[in-house]
């Protein structure tokens, strides 16, 4: 068995630094040079005998703010910036729900068994957003259906004469909660794309049953069951009925003597790995809607399909 654990999560952190300036402080007289001749004494002329000059000095003009420079002399030379064009777009919420069509095809099988079964289910869900800018923050809950069609099973490189399985789905399914972390860029008022990831974790229910298959056919078609089937009593054509099968419970299982039993190596909870990317469709007559296509991988499985959100 062969247990697969894809969990990552990528950090950025990014800092800011400020200067600060500090304007040089006025250089006082240097001293007179030793052994220089003092300086002749000059006598100060009397206060009364010439009237110091009348300067009007204008008083400053108002503050100009049209041209966005502060002329008075505090502010000289700074930017007048509105504070609001600084702050970041408000942030926004809303919900949506999807509808996908999920798939592990038998290529992705096939690197860790030699016989299986594809799976072809859905998923439904419903996601919480927090949108800020071009950026959602995404938490989304969901239910999978993970039961693919019985049939044989069979690990890499065992024998498929004694190791062959004939394994059936009992209502194997998942609920899962997710966060992901989205970016939209938009082409125009109503064409965009979405792109992002992130990662969750997905609770099992259901059970899957296992009975050893041991017929001939095994050896040269183990992902046959109609050749490749348990030895049961009764059933000279496989694959057995649900009947027989359920009449070989609660012995001990082998190829010779098949007994199914429910496997006790399903997961009761699981990592789960989330990359999408998609389509978005907004309408502009009717602001904060949106359509979108996805398209992704959601461990264990691809997906496509669509969902539709609303911005409040």
């Amino acid at each position: 068995m062969v247990r697969t654990w894809l969990l990552f999560m990528v950090f950025v952190l990014t800092g800011f630094s400020g200067m600060a300036v500090r304007a040089a402080e006025p250089v006082g007289a240097p001293e007179g040079m030793p052994g220089a001749a003092p300086a002749a004494a000059v006598p100060a002329p009397a206060t009364d005998a010439i009237p110091a000059p009348s300067v009007a000095v204008p008083a400053p003009s108002p503050q100009d703010t049209s041209s966005g420079i502060d002329p008075v002399g505090a502010n000289a030379g700074v930017p007048m910036v509105d504070a609001a064009a600084q702050a970041a777009s408000p942030a926004r919420f809303g919900v949506g729900a999807r509808l996908r069509l999920t798939s592990v095809p038998k290529w992705l099988l096939g690197l860790f068994l030699d016989s299986s079964v594809p799976l072809t289910s859905y998923t439904t869900g419903l996601e919480f957003f927090r949108r800020s800018g071009n950026f959602d923050f995404v938490l989304g809950v969901a239910y999978q259906s993970l039961a693919p069609n019985a049939g044989n099973w069979l690990g890499k490189g065992n024998d498929p004469s004694i190791e062959t399985d004939y394994v059936q789905f009992d209502g194997l399914a998942a609920y899962s909660v997710d966060a992901a972390f989205i970016l939209h860029t938009e082409f125009n008022d109503t064409f965009g794309i979405h792109y992002g990831g992130g990662v969750g974790i997905g609770i099992t229910k259901g059970r899957m049953l296992r009975t050893s298959d041991g017929t001939a056919g095994c050896a040269n078609s183990p992902g046959d069951p109609t050749k490749c089937f348990p030895i049961i009593a009764g059933c000279t054509r496989g694959p057995c009925t649900e009947a027989q099968l359920r009449g070989t419970e609660g012995s001990m299982d082998s190829p010779g003597s098949p007994s199914r039993f429910s496997d006790g190596h399903v997961p009761t909870v699981y990592p789960i790995v989330n990359v999408v990317t998609g389509l978005d469709v907004r309408l502009p007559n009717v602001p904060g809607f949106a359509l979108k296509f996805d398209i992704g991988y959601f461990f264990p499985y691809f997906f496509f399909g669509p969902s539709v959100a609303y911005q409040i």
